[in-house]
């Protein structure tokens, strides 16, 4: 190992973790928070990080949501810098919430077929199903429902054998996850719930993929 290798080290250790080993100069990380957790506080103090206000200059920022819809608003025009990390980004639902992230997932696929996108090529002979993409084929077939109710029926009855996991949009942790195999089920569950499957009423919507 060379000279200068374990003052590497060091100066990694720091930029990872924002502390380094005895013997060494200790790296200065500024950090702030809206949020008064003590598991969060104690463990960045531990670390030896400094905590500063918000308005101070702040290398990590553990901020709520909505803290972070401010921050980045077109109204503040704020820009992070390399040397500041936040535990979320800007519309970070699109990909959290299950049909946001379907959503946009078809999206990128239509954009790169449309730009003529090697990564959207498909399979040439059809299959059950239909012609498959080679690249992209990492989701199950997925609807959202009520909105896609009637596409998702006439997708059941091509394979009426074939098993369905509904998965609650707007929850987390396996909260209202179910499996439906039979289209009567599904539509007993809907009366039980009191959610009817009608795109034009305002229901909880759920994520349904084969």
């Amino acid at each position: 190992m060379s000279t200068s290798e374990p003052k590497r080290l060091s100066t990694n250790l720091a930029t990872m973790y924002g502390r380094i080993a005895a013997g060494h100069e200790r790296m200065k990380i500024c950090f702030c928070s809206d949020l008064d957790k003590s598991v969060l506080i104690s463990n960045f103090e531990k670390r030896g990080w400094v905590q500063v206000s918000a308005d101070d200059d702040w290398n990590f920022y553990w901020a709520g949501t909505g803290t972070c819809r401010n921050i980045f608003s077109v109204d503040s025009g704020y820009r992070m810098h390399d040397n500041q990390l936040i535990n979320h980004f800007p519309n970070h639902y699109e990909l959290s919430r299950k049909d946001l992230l379907v959503k946009n997932i078809k999206r990128y696929r239509k954009d790169l077929e449309r730009d003529g996108n090697p990564l959207a090529e498909k399979t040439e002979i059809n299959i059950p199903g239909g012609s498959k993409y080679l690249y992209l084929d990492f989701i199950p077939v997925t609807f959202v429902l009520p909105a896609d109710y009637n596409m998702f029926v006439e997708e059941y009855r091509k394979n009426p054998q074939s098993t369905w996991i509904m998965k609650p949009c707007g929850k987390s942790q396996g909260a209202g996850i179910f499996l439906i195999n039979k289209l009567s089920k599904l539509k007993r569950w809907s009366r039980e719930a009191k959610t009817s499957f009608h795109p034009q009423i305002g229901k909880e919507s759920y994520v349904i993929s084969r």
